[in-house]
């Protein structure tokens, strides 16, 4: 009997961090960034979001004038993600999601 308390009492213990972990998503947005117009304007949004926590992929379309951006929710949000392009001097705007957990 005693065997069998252990992993149950260790069971127990982390549920609450396993259902932490099944409510992160992986999240795929697309953005607006009106800015970009020249060839290295996409490397500079590309870097500046991939540079934060959380961050699964980037990809810039100049002729679009867009970035698709693939983050883990539970590491990074998009309001710093908006900043992270402020601050490299490139406002941008939400454009659409994939419908996981939209915004």
């Amino acid at each position: 009997m005693k065997h069998m308390l252990k992993p149950l009492l260790l069971a127990a213990m982390l549920s609450p961090f396993s259902a932490l972990a099944a409510m992160a998503a992986e999240r795929t947005i697309t953005l607006s960034v009106p800015g970009m117009y020249c060839a290295s304007c996409p490397f500079i949004v590309k870097g500046a979001i991939s540079r934060l926590e959380g961050i699964v992929a980037v990809e810039t379309d100049l002729d679009a004038r867009q970035a698709f951006v693939t983050f883990e929710d539970s590491q990074t949000s998009l309001d710093l993600i908006l900043e992270a392009t402020e601050n490299a001097g490139y406002m941008s705007t939400l454009a659409e999601t994939d419908g996981k957990g939209s915004e």
